[in-house]
């Protein structure tokens, strides 16, 4: 799977466009790779960009950026604010999951076909902390 296709499978119920350099667009062979590698700045600043231009403050641009990043490589960057990063992984787990405690991150995954069993709860989780990153 390549970094964008990943990014807009995840993104699907959202309504960011994201937009990775070519020379970024690299192929994932594993769901570990992106922590891996890592990629924490690349998924986190093509993220924030396609918030941006949504139009969400940059609070809300850089923690649902963060948030991406946490979910795709269990790795929080350098610009982690706590109190955005908690409410928005507990906006995640509840919509996905049904309980602010459940997660789920994709570096723990075996293989990429594990993703489509989780798939659609990860959607609607990651919708649900969009909103809520809008509102910061």
């Amino acid at each position: 799977m390549r970094l964008s296709q990943l990014l807009t499978l995840i993104l699907a119920q959202t309504p960011l466009t994201v937009e990775v350099p070519e020379g970024e667009d690299i192929d994932l062979d594993s769901p570990d790779e992106p922590a891996e590698i890592p990629l924490t700045h690349e998924i986190y600043d093509i993220v924030a960009e396609a918030c941006r231009k949504e139009g969400l403050t940059e609070r809300g641009a850089c923690a649902f950026a963060e948030f991406v990043v946490e979910l795709v490589t269990a790795c929080p960057t350098i610009y982690r604010d706590e109190m955005d990063a908690e409410m928005l992984h507990a906006s995640f787990s509840i919509a996905a999951f049904g309980d602010p405690t459940l997660s789920i991150s994709f570096a723990h995954l075996p293989t990429w076909d594990d993703l489509d069993e989780h798939l659609p709860a990860i959607q609607l989780g990651v919708a649900a902390a969009f909103e809520d990153a809008k509102l910061l």
